[in-house]
């Protein structure tokens, strides 16, 4: 079941909260009775209005960019570098250009 809201409550939750499956932007949708719920504006109501906290969807986004950060520097040691000491020009001539 989908959460409701009041009118003044709508606004404060869309501005602390993001879809909890892309991270997008919510926007109320007006539901029985005067209330609102929110939906997704990408997803719409794909996982039935999940939500969670701007503050933890950026800690995730932070998380994310440090794991990348070390994986890209461990695949470096399993996956050595082909052209490592070459210039441009000699990649060049093994492309045919």
């Amino acid at each position: 079941m989908t959460a409701t809201f009041e009118d003044g409550e709508v606004d404060k939750f869309i501005q602390a909260h993001v879809c909890a499956r892309c991270y997008g932007e919510l926007m109320a949708v007006e539901a029985e009775g005067r209330k609102w719920t929110v939906v997704c504006r990408s997803c719409e109501d794909a996982w039935q209005g999940a939500t969670i906290t701007r503050r933890s969807a950026v800690r995730r986004g932070q998380k994310a960019l440090e794991e990348s950060a070390e994986v890209k520097a461990n695949l470096a040691d399993v996956f050595p570098n082909p052209h490592k000491g070459k210039s441009a020009e000699q990649i060049l001539k093994e492309l045919g250009l």
